[in-house]
């Protein structure tokens, strides 16, 4: 059987055991679709990509050379999820590491479960975790340090999609694997990703288009009790789109229009 990833460009290769993203999370990484060899948003996702990567002094593998590894490793013809992995490369000196270090690139091709998903279109059902989301300085990227993530997911139940994740003052921040987003009338309130989570493609489409959608984008901190009052609640990524949440506890929505309208913006989206 092929090997479903690429190592610097290479099905040959095998990661170092002295990688830094191995031993210290030292990288960053980006999940979108690829349908019929084409990466889905992808001019979004580099940018995220090198931009996140930058902020931690890594320097990103070009365009042109991802671009040719995607097409290197998936077919001509259906749909995948793909994951691009971009470690800052192997070291043995504990923390530190030389300057001539080179990045370590891994792509990985993961089967996309077309059932699945279209289930998650009718509704999905989210829950809350003990597990709080940490205040960190390089809050907004997808870096590879993701313990807390893993960890509010932990053991959760199947009729859960997600768990929506609280800050050190109780205020809600994104859901564990998803971006999280509240409407009240016209106000669509999300967390800025400032202080806590991921600012991913998906988010930063909706910021783009937030009056296509007739709403006003509001960063107000919310607490889980401010749920009961609120119209619609949706949750995004890369992977699925925008889908409907239809219940938090004992709070249950209506399926709305808003999932629908954002998912249109995601396809028009290049």
């Amino acid at each position: 059987m092929a090997k479903n990833f690429l190592i610097n460009g290479d099905k040959k290769n095998s990661l170092s055991p002295f990688d830094r993203g191995l031993a210290f999370g030292d990288g960053a990484f980006r999940t979108f679709l690829v349908e019929n060899n084409k990466p889905k948003q992808w001019n979004a996702h580099y940018r995220k990509l090198a931009k996140d990567l930058k902020s931690i002094d890594i320097p990103s593998p070009s365009d042109k050379l991802l671009l040719s590894d995607i097409q290197k490793l998936f077919p001509e013809k259906g749909i995948f999820i793909a994951k691009i992995i971009v470690t800052r490369g192997e070291s043995t000196s504990g923390y530190d590491f030389k300057k001539e270090i080179k990045p370590t690139r891994i792509l990985l091709k993961i089967d996309y479960d077309k059932e699945k998903y279209a289930l998650f279109k009718e509704g999905v059902h989210l829950t809350t975790t003990k597990i709080r989301a940490s205040d960190t300085s390089h809050a907004g990227i997808k870096h590879l340090n993701r313990l807390e993530n893993v960890l509010a997911r932990k053991g959760l139940a199947n009729k859960f999609f997600d768990a929506i994740m609280l800050d050190a003052n109780d205020n809600i921040c994104d859901c564990a694997r998803s971006s999280l987003f509240i409407r009240y009338g016209k106000n669509l309130f999300t967390s800025s990703n400032k202080r806590y989570g991921i600012h991913g493609v998906t988010k930063q489409i909706i910021e783009k288009n937030i009056k296509k959608l007739n709403l006003t984008m509001n960063y107000s901190p919310l607490k889980l009790d401010q749920l009961k009052e609120a119209d619609e609640v949706i949750v995004t990524n890369s992977i699925f789109g925008a889908l409907p949440v239809l219940s938090f506890k004992n709070i249950k929505w209506n399926k709305g229009k808003l999932a629908n309208l954002i998912n249109k913006l995601i396809n028009e989206s290049h």
